[in-house]
């Protein structure tokens, strides 16, 4: 029974004893669970926990300056193709692989239907190099000023999940912005023929239109520099109308011309017509003024649905659905051929979607024997896995050319 008892007293003695060095490794914890022990490896040393690492993507050091950067052939004039080169340096000594590069270009002033330029492609720039990238631009750019900006490895950040940059310390140095002055169409001189300023209208260009209230002009450019907005004044007994030409080709280029009149008129009446009146102040000057007006009577005369010297031959326009391609989403790249003899100017474009929605605009040239390219926001029209059929000189557009075949000027694709 003693024996019992003092078994118990020693017992929590000991109890005691070994409580306090416990609670003093709890605190020593700061209050928390201690950490199971790491699994011991085969040979008895223990595991390191390990976290795999993000791979780190090597920084580029890039540099772009305006002296790097050339345009040719200059002066750029509208319509025609010119090519913009770049030399771009990579100061490190690490290969840079898939760096992206855009080049964007817009007008100073937006018209309406004016598409700017966008290409953004990928280049791959050796360590301790500098690598010339040129970049063809065949756009519809109109004449006046433009606005250009060239950047390497540096693009808008919504770009990023699509077409990601290289981590740079400094990319102020990426990029170069200058002005473009483009020459508008009328600054394109032709060598086919002597050097001269010079429109006409005959007797045979005129076609009075009793019924609409209009008389219908073609205007010929016989000099050797292309012309535009000239106007087309038609005058009769107490009725008058002016409407202005599109750009004219030279060297022959033929525009028709729409007048629209402020009364009725009927068969036999005197219309007067002058093309570009030489005593109004802000007239073309030409080397000769003697062949821009005449005077018919309407309706004694036969009837005409093209003017001797139209040139049928002069134009025929073709496409293809191999023409049409679609650099990024809702712009469309328009490539037309001529083989016919002449340049034509603003060709006429329609462009329809199955649901009938359309979209007309114009192509600034078309070379003869040559091509034409332009480019089109087709947003407006996009409906995906649907058609856009394009039509390229319409024969009802205003400003249409002659042309005798028509058969290839329709292409039709597929929207993705």
């Amino acid at each position: 029974m003693g024996n019992r008892r003092r078994g118990g007293w020693q017992w929590w003695l000991l109890l005691l004893l070994c409580l306090p060095p416990a609670l003093w490794a709890c605190a020593g914890q700061g209050g928390r669970p201690t950490p199971p022990p790491t699994s011991p490896s085969r040979d008895g040393e223990p595991l390191a926990t390990s976290v795999p690492a993000t791979p780190s993507v090597p920084q580029v050091d890039l540099t772009l300056t305006e002296k790097d950067v050339t345009i040719a052939p200059l002066p750029l004039r509208a319509g025609f193709p010119f090519t913009v080169t770049a030399v771009i340096h990579n100061h490190s000594p690490l290969p840079a692989v898939g760096v992206p590069l855009m080049v964007y270009i817009s007008a100073a002033q937006e018209q309406i239907g004016f598409t700017s330029f966008l290409q953004v492609l990928t280049v791959t720039l050796p360590a301790t190099q500098s690598v010339p990238v040129a970049v063809p631009v065949h756009w519809n750019f109109a004449g006046g000023e433009h606005r250009f900006w060239v950047q390497v490895n540096r693009l808008p950040r919504v770009w990023q999940p699509h077409t990601p940059t290289y981590p740079e310390a400094n990319v102020e140095d990426n990029v170069v912005s200058l002005d473009l002055m483009i020459e508008p169409f009328d600054a394109y001189v032709s060598t086919l023929c002597p050097g001269r300023v010079d429109v006409e209208v005959g007797p045979t260009d005129v076609l009075p239109e009793p019924n609409a209230r209009r008389v219908s002009v073609w205007v010929h450019n016989l000099g050797n520099r292309a012309v535009y907005n000239l106007p087309v004044v038609v005058i009769g007994n107490n009725l008058s109308g002016i409407a202005y030409t599109p750009a004219i080709p030279p060297c022959g280029g033929t525009a028709q011309v729409a007048v629209n009149l402020d009364r009725s008129f009927q068969e036999g009446e005197s219309l007067t017509v002058q093309i570009n009146p030489g005593e109004w102040a802000d007239a073309l000057q030409e080397d000769n003024f003697a062949n821009n007006a005449v005077t018919v009577v309407a309706g004694l005369a036969p009837g005409m649905a093209l003017p001797p010297g139209s040139g049928l031959e002069d134009y025929d326009f073709g496409l293809t659905t191999a023409d049409i391609e679609m650099p990024e989403p809702w712009i469309a790249v328009v490539t037309v051929r001529n083989l016919g003899t002449r340049d034509a100017a603003m060709v006429p474009v329609l462009i329809e979607n199955q649901a009938g929605r359309k979209l007309t605009d114009a192509i600034p040239l078309v070379r003869g024997n040559g091509l034409g390219v332009a480019a089109f926001r087709i947003g407006y029209l996009w409906t995906r896995g649907g058609t856009l059929t394009f039509t390229i000189n319409p024969a009802d557009a205003k400003g249409a050319y002659p042309e005798a075949n028509r058969q290839n000027n329709v292409a039709t694709i597929t929207l993705p």
